[in-house]
């Protein structure tokens, strides 16, 4: 199933024909040697998560979110007794709620930091990762055989890559004869009045509260980027405006589309969601703004929210109803 590192014929794990062994590093299979991410040169960039790591979920790292659950449940059941590639699996929110549902994966990701919090998520949660094998790959060269994997998921990590057709080529040339390419969208546009109905009286918003959230965080974002741009640095952005439907319309035989209705009312606090993980530069587009730069800037802006909004802004909380997921399913062609 696995691509040798170093002659690149197929092999099983731990060691090839060649006598080549793929090392292991905290129950993580190394099968590239390749930065954890690469954003100058002429080749193609891309961005990883290994310094984001503990900020990327901010502090609700080990929680396995409904539509995580809801997400997983489906992608098992399309899965079956085959093998999933989570690709670019990061702290594992579908690998770990597929894992309990004891679905083969191969777990891939550039991040060892991230591969290791996905281990850490699955001991919080009791589920046990014994039908997952922990790979840290890239995603431009995946080190799999042809037609090796019954189902894909690639979940926020496109527009992270300079070059996402080859990404999708790679997954393309590693999907069995009618194996799924599985993506996940979101569906948003439930309005806030109807959030504010489905809340008890006690709990109903005005629509003043999420103006002010939506002040904040816009805000918060484009001042700390003017700011930036004095200095000569600027947002890190690849394929943010890829048109996937398009190039895999191209590419594979068939597409449906499902819709999976959600809508429970939720709130977020600032200090729970975006600060945390913003003020660790836990963005895809803050991977270039030098630390000491980034903390001298976002001192002034939080200085600057405290006399303007008080002492407790962080408190503020975004409330709404959750979004319906949308699971676009690409099949190649051809008979499994």
């Amino acid at each position: 199933m696995f691509l040798c590192p170093k002659c690149r014929s197929k092999m099983s794990l731990p060691t090839c024909s060649c006598g080549y062994t793929v090392p292991q590093q905290n129950f993580i299979w190394q099968f590239s040697d390749m930065p954890d991410m690469v954003t100058e040169g002429d080749g193609d960039k891309y961005v990883g998560y290994e310094h984001i790591g503990e900020s990327y979920s901010g502090n609700r790292r080990y929680v396995i979110e409904e539509k995580d659950t809801l997400f997983a449940e489906r992608v098992s059941e399309l899965t079956g007794t085959g093998m999933l590639l989570d690709l670019a699996c990061g702290d594992g929110c579908l690998t770990v709620p597929c894992a309990a549902n004891k679905t083969k994966i191969i777990a891939g990701d550039i991040s060892n930091k991230m591969l290791s919090i996905l281990r850490q998520k699955a001991d919080c949660h009791k589920i046990s990762l014994d039908t997952v094998t922990l790979c840290r790959i890239n995603a431009l060269e995946i080190p799999l055989a042809a037609e090796s994997v019954d189902t894909v998921v690639a979940d926020s990590v496109l527009h992270l890559i300079s070059n996402p057709q080859k990404v999708i080529a790679e997954i393309w040339r590693v999907l069995k004869k009618g194996g799924l390419f599985l993506c996940r969208d979101d569906r948003p546009g439930k309005r806030q009045k109807e959030a504010n109905k489905c809340n008890d009286s006690a709990n109903i918003l005005s629509d003043d509260t999420n103006t002010l959230y939506n002040e904040i965080v816009n805000t918060l974002y484009s001042e700390y980027w003017n700011k930036l741009k004095e200095y000569g640095v600027f947002p890190t952005k690849y394929s943010w405006k890829f048109n996937r439907d398009a190039f895999c319309d191209d590419l594979f035989a068939d597409k449906k589309i499902e819709i999976i209705e959600r809508g429970n009312p939720y709130e977020i606090p600032l200090k729970d969601g975006l600060l945390p993980r913003f003020s660790a530069r836990g963005y895809s587009d803050q991977v270039d703004v030098p630390k000491e730069l980034h903390n001298k800037v976002l001192n002034i802006l939080l200085t600057q929210f405290r006399e303007k909004y008080g002492d407790g802004f962080e408190n503020i909380c975004y409330r709404g109803l959750e979004d319906d997921l949308v699971i676009t399913i690409y099949t190649k062609a051809g008979t499994p």
